[in-house]
């Protein structure tokens, strides 16, 4: 029995990846690189400090892991404002989450103060009183540790949780917390691998849907 969502932040909640990838371009354009598509595929999901030590890796970088995750989140942080919006749906799924009584978290790997950032940009700050984020775990997906915290915060049986996510590290981290995931895939996911999901759903509008006949 569904207790509780728990939902992922960036390319499920808002449209926030093209955003986060325009700012990795931004401040990788300065060393004189570019991510590739493999790369971009390879960062969905990631959290932060993993994705620049990719790219100091991978680029061969002089910068440290730390510095340069420090810097594309500032860059990202000062840049929201219009430039992300909550995606199709989501409002509506929302307030029915709330009507029906259900529980409900944002379990992202993002840095506490970016996903308080974005949530305020698009005006659902309020919405949630339960945040998980990169800053609160050690491992980040695949592992479950971000969605067994989001359970564990909201009193809730990992199996009675349902996880919406959009990108294949989070459905590896869902399943391995032993919890219920549909995936909402996006123009950036759609064409990777979320068979291990326990649904592959249109949108979010088609969430809500789903849950309401299963009332």
């Amino acid at each position: 029995m569904i207790e509780a969502i728990l939902f992922d932040l960036d390319g499920l909640m808002v449209d926030s990846e093209p955003h986060s990838i325009a700012a990795w371009q931004a401040v990788l354009a300065k060393r004189g690189v570019q991510f590739d598509r493999a790369a971009l595929d390879w960062i969905l999901g990631q959290r932060l400090i993993e994705t620049a030590a990719y790219a100091v890796r991978s680029f061969h970088l002089p910068d440290r892991p730390e510095d340069l995750a420090q810097e594309k989140a500032e860059y990202q942080i000062a840049h929201l404002d219009g430039n992300v919006q909550p995606m199709p749906g989501l409002i509506e799924l929302l307030d029915w989450v709330d009507q029906s009584g259900l529980k409900k978290a944002v379990a992202s790997s993002g840095l506490r103060r970016y996903i308080d950032a974005v949530l305020s940009a698009v005006n659902l700050r309020a919405r949630f009183n339960v945040i998980i984020s990169a800053d609160d775990v050690v491992n980040g997906k695949p592992a479950p540790d971000v969605f067994l915290a989001a359970a564990t915060a909201l009193h809730v049986a990992p199996q009675n949780c349902l996880v919406l996510e959009d990108a294949p590290l989070g459905v590896q981290a869902a399943k391995a917390a032993g919890m219920t995931c549909w995936a909402v895939p996006n123009a950036h996911s759609r064409a990777l691998d979320l068979s291990p999901a326990d649904r592959v759903v249109a949108s979010l509008s088609e969430v809500k849907s789903i849950l309401m006949s299963n009332e």
